[in-house]
């Protein structure tokens, strides 16, 4: 297999000792294949795998918080289902079998549950597997659409609300009602928590384009963290905390990009021509 990726600044090769201790490995969507596949890389560019391999579309993929398994989106059944991947072995599992689209996968803090999006009964609610027990149950449903649902370790649920062609950025906390987190007129999407939960990292359009942006969980401390002329896509926290992985178009196409959270570029981590990688993930 040929590599992958390429992480480069100043045009030298950066080391794992350059984000200190914490690695980690970092799953995305690329379509350098064709067509939609799920890629993991390390975050300075080693040890480079194709994670899947067939004639259909997988893609949106999401660590488990032990790095064992992948969850992913794919249609290769001929609906968009979600389906779990365990490494090492490469087993794949088929986690949904409805007559209804899934996205949006993603893993509770606590490895059990696979936290995904369902339009099994008209709209798009948030829905949960348990993957011990094999059966799924409604998470969180309302008025319209919530969807692109992320827990933190405390149990509290970030997700997209769509309030009619406004896309607002809710937080449930444990017995509250939801409420928006920093409400706008325009599309608030794609939420990440930091590894301690305090902070939510998100994209907004709010200044004309795509760019990420920061805020503290009470809706306090907003700020632009990656605000180029580009767009910038979905904003993935690395473990420890200190960095983002962020996909950009900046040099035509979409690549990764890895950001220290203050905002400062550290480098381009994938650099190809005529395909896109994007929807990152930064696990252990």
């Amino acid at each position: 297999m040929r590599p992958v990726v390429t992480l480069v600044v100043a045009g030298a090769a950066l080391t794992a000792a350059a984000f200190g201790a914490y690695s980690g490995h970092i799953v995305f969507t690329s379509t350098r294949d064709g067509k939609t596949e799920v890629y993991m890389v390390e975050p300075d560019g080693a040890n480079p795998q194709r994670l899947t391999n067939n004639k259909n579309d997988d893609e949106q993929p999401a660590l488990s918080p032990d790095g064992k398994m992948v969850a992913f989106v794919s249609n290769r059944d001929g609906n968009y289902e979600i389906y779990a991947l365990t490494l090492g072995g490469m087993k794949v599992q088929r986690i949904t079998a409805t007559a209804y689209p899934e996205a949006d996968p993603s893993f509770s803090a606590d490895g059990k549950w696979i936290i995904y999006t369902s339009q099994a009964e008209g709209d798009r609610d948030i829905w949960r597997y348990n993957l011990a027990s094999g059966k799924a149950e409604k998470y969180l449903a309302g008025d319209g659409d919530q969807y692109l649902a992320r827990e933190a370790a405390d149990g509290t649920l970030a997700y997209v609300q769509d309030m009619g062609g406004d896309e607002e950025i809710m937080i449930r906390e444990s017995g509250k009602q939801p409420r928006p987190l920093s409400p706008s007129p325009n599309i608030d999407t794609m939420p990440s928590f930091s590894p301690d939960g305090a902070t939510i990292y998100f994209v907004s359009n709010r200044k004309g384009d795509y760019d990420v942006y920061a805020v503290n969980r009470d809706g306090s401390g907003l700020k632009a963290v990656v605000s180029t002329p580009d767009l910038e896509g979905k904003p993935a926290p690395a473990a420890d905390g200190a960095y983002l992985c962020v996909p950009s178009d900046a040099d035509g196409d979409l690549d990764l990009y890895i950001y220290a959270v203050d905002g400062e570029k550290l480098g381009q981590l994938t650099s190809n021509t005529g395909y896109d990688d994007y929807e990152p993930f930064w696990g252990p």
